[in-house]
């Protein structure tokens, strides 16, 4: 039953994220979105998202793919999404952005996650990458939000926990819960 769940599920390209965002994860989705697209380049992905943060660098690609792909990726934010994990609801398909009505978003400076720490001292090259991908975060949120840059800028000075109703006024999101929300193929039945 189980192995008939998850293959309906991922076949039907109802991916999930809910934890971290660490290297496993990210790659899975990564991978599954890349080879699903290949699949059929039209199907649209559903994503949903309950993820506390995790690193810039597994956030960066997750988002990179989303945007790569050729299917719509809808965004459904659940629970806490925290750091990389706003910025991956964020980084939906436009007007395909949604957070339940019980769902948080935390959005805050990027900075490096236990998630991106190297077991070794880090180098000056290092340090400069890590400050292009927050410049690249920065830079994605100004230019997504449609927002005044001085705005997006001063939220992500702290922790800034938002609301849904907070989240959609600064178009992070499209919509609160899913009820309106159009999708091109039909939610699947298990039983």
């Amino acid at each position: 039953v189980w192995v008939e769940l998850f293959y309906r599920l991922f076949f039907g390209r109802y991916l999930f994220l809910g934890k971290a965002l660490q290297k496993q994860p990210a790659d899975q989705i990564m991978k599954s979105m890349i080879y699903l697209n290949q699949q059929n380049k039209n199907k649209d992905f559903i994503f949903f998202i309950s993820c506390r943060g995790g690193g810039m660098l597994q956030g960066v690609a997750v988002f990179d793919v989303m945007q790569f792909v050729t299917g719509e990726v809808s965004t459904i934010g659940y629970g806490l999404n925290a750091s990389m994990g706003a910025f991956l609801v964020h980084g939906g398909e436009f007007n395909k952005r949604a957070l339940t009505e019980n769902g948080r978003m935390m959005i805050h400076q990027p900075h490096m996650s236990p998630y991106d720490r190297r077991r070794h001292v880090e180098y000056g090259s290092d340090a400069k990458f890590m400050g292009l991908l927050r410049t690249y975060i920065l830079e994605t949120y100004i230019k997504r939000t449609r927002q005044d840059p001085f705005l997006i800028e001063s939220l992500l000075e702290r922790d800034i926990f938002l609301e849904p109703e907070e989240a959609k006024e600064v178009n992070l999101i499209d919509q609160i819960g899913i009820e309106s929300m159009t999708f091109r193929f039909p939610i699947i039945s298990f039983f």
